[in-house]
């Protein structure tokens, strides 16, 4: 009894001195679109968070690596700062969703953001050896290479429904 008494104890002391900001950490995964974007908010040291707007993409939209940003702790709220104001991320009283502006993200597992990152990567290998593969063809085929130009789309249209969420042009067979 006097076990279960400590044990007790113990986890009042740690919960009571968790930072309000700790319930931001995780993945958490866009809402209701129809590209799958996952971020991920992080603690680094003592009273840093830090954020990844998309772990399923390497690079930014210029090409360049992304960097994490440090979050502001502002009212028991995270937020980033723009340079003009801090965008605060509001987060819901059981803690499994996230808005950002009129953004809503969903709290997923660590298991669940490793299977993302993984099919991203599979599927990223995968456009990359159709892409390679494909160049073997002109734009416009004569009736000798058609067969075979229809059976790398076919093959490449069926790995590609193969990975969740893997989605790059494969033009129709014809």
């Amino acid at each position: 009894m006097m076990r279960i008494f400590f044990i007790t104890l113990i986890t009042l002391a740690l919960t009571a001195c968790s930072k309000p900001y700790d319930k931001y950490i995780g993945y958490w995964k866009l809402e209701d679109t129809s590209y799958s974007k996952i971020l991920e908010i992080r603690k680094e040291a003592k009273d840093t968070y830090l954020v990844n707007e998309d772990v399923l993409s390497a690079a930014n939209l210029s090409g360049q690596n992304k960097k994490e940003m440090v979050l502001e702790q502002k009212d028991n709220q995270l937020g980033v700062n723009n340079g003009l104001t801090v965008i605060p991320f509001s987060l819901s009283e059981d803690g499994n969703s996230l808005r950002i502006r009129e953004n809503k993200y969903i709290k997923i597992t660590d298991n669940e953001a490793k299977t993302a990152i993984k099919n991203r990567q599979d599927c990223n290998q995968l456009e990359s050896k159709f892409r390679e593969q494909r160049l073997a063809f002109r734009s416009f085929v004569n009736e000798t290479e058609k067969k075979p130009r229809n059976e790398l789309l076919e093959k490449y249209t069926t790995l590609q429904k193969q990975i969740p969420d893997c989605k790059f042009y494969i033009p129709k067979a014809y």
